[in-house]
């Protein structure tokens, strides 16, 4: 189920692991966090072929998620983009194939602005062979998303509780 107010999603995903997808025109990067939204771990990459979605759902059930965050890529305006839109129609199809198989998740758009640039850099840094870099960038561009998430969450709640 789409939701798109954080607190609702925070509520519903509460001690339940979530993952993050990084949907790419080629390939999705995922990410994962701990059952206390304290830590987030690099996870793999897929191709979007046809088994990325068998895939996800393997995922999902491997590692109890209770959550899903996709990043959204906007422009420099906070303002829809033609990508933004592709991200969009591949999600509803994950959707749609995860209620078929009995698995109804909540899903939270997140702004995923500039991530892949601050992904780039940590992957520069872990891996000194370009190829390598390369074939991690989504992976780690899916956790800055997940950890921008996290620390957004951690934020509101500390100002909640003053």
């Amino acid at each position: 189920m789409l939701i798109r107010n954080i607190k609702e999603f925070l509520k519903v995903t509460l001690n339940k692991k979530l993952i993050c997808l990084d949907i790419g025109k080629k390939k999705i990067g995922i990410a994962i966090s701990d059952h206390n939204h304290s830590l987030s771990f690099p996870l793999e990459v897929l191709i979007r072929n046809k088994e990325f979605l068998d895939k996800i759902k393997n995922i999902i059930n491997n590692y109890s998620v209770g959550g899903i965050i996709v990043g959204q890529p906007l422009n420099e305006d906070g303002k829809v983009t033609r990508m933004s839109q592709t991200v969009s129609d591949i999600t509803k199809n994950i959707e749609q194939f995860l209620l078929k198989n009995n698995i109804d998740l909540p899903i939270f758009f997140w702004d995923e602005s500039y991530t892949s640039l601050e992904a780039e850099d940590i992957t520069k840094f872990l891996f000194k062979n370009y190829k390598h870099q390369k074939k991690n960038l989504d992976k780690f561009a899916a956790k800055v998303i997940l950890d921008d998430f996290l620390r957004e969450c951690l934020n509101s709640n500390e100002k909640e509780n003053k």
